[in-house]
């Protein structure tokens, strides 16, 4: 893991990213947490007799699209007032903030009223209906995320201009539905 300074333009102004970039040797920190994550899991359910899994971890599943895609994971940003830093990966090589969401189970994903990006994306530890450490990374157009209901009379983006939290199942809404293939496959 290295932190990284990226400059960009924006109205006249330098704004610079701090950006986490990954290398092959953070591939053992992704690995033990992933098994963390399926080990408190695993107390939860069976111990504890949970209902669910846990949310897979931002953290993790942001961390494992970057290093996969060769992007930088926003930490922050210096120079920014009146600059949305509501995205969660840069990709500086083609100048482009992504959201990423990801999900290793069968709940909705939620997305902020006021988030802004250039790119989508749904990273899917679940694909195969078993939470192995196998993922696939699907990109998503921005139009079909913006017009999926979610309730019978509102679209995400109606619910977002209402100032909510709208919420959706990508996998069965977008993923199945659009027969979407993924543009990277791998496994921790």
């Amino acid at each position: 893991m290295k932190i990284i300074n990226h400059t960009i333009k924006r109205n006249n102004r330098d704004i610079i990213l701090e950006l986490m970039t990954f290398e092959k040797k953070d591939l053992k920190t992704f690995k033990s947490t992933f098994q963390k994550y399926k080990s408190l899991n695993k107390i939860l359910i069976e111990k504890l007799k949970g209902t669910r899994i846990m949310n897979f971890p931002d953290a993790l599943s942001e961390s494992v699209f970057c290093y996969a895609m060769n992007c930088g994971k926003l930490l922050g940003a210096k120079n920014s007032s009146g600059y949305s830093t509501s995205f969660d990966a840069y990709d500086h090589k083609r100048e482009k903030r992504i959201q990423i969401k990801c999900s290793a189970s069968s709940g909705p994903t939620s997305f902020g009223p006021r988030s802004e990006y250039d790119e989508i994306y749904f990273v899917d530890f679940k694909s195969e209906g078993k939470i192995d450490g196998a993922y696939k990374i699907y990109k998503l157009e921005n139009d079909d995320i913006d017009s999926v209901k979610v309730n019978k009379n509102q679209s995400l983006v109606d619910q977002q201009k209402l100032d909510r939290r709208p919420r959706f199942e990508i996998r069965s809404a977008l993923v199945l539905k659009k027969e979407l293939k993924p543009i990277f496959v791998g496994k921790l």
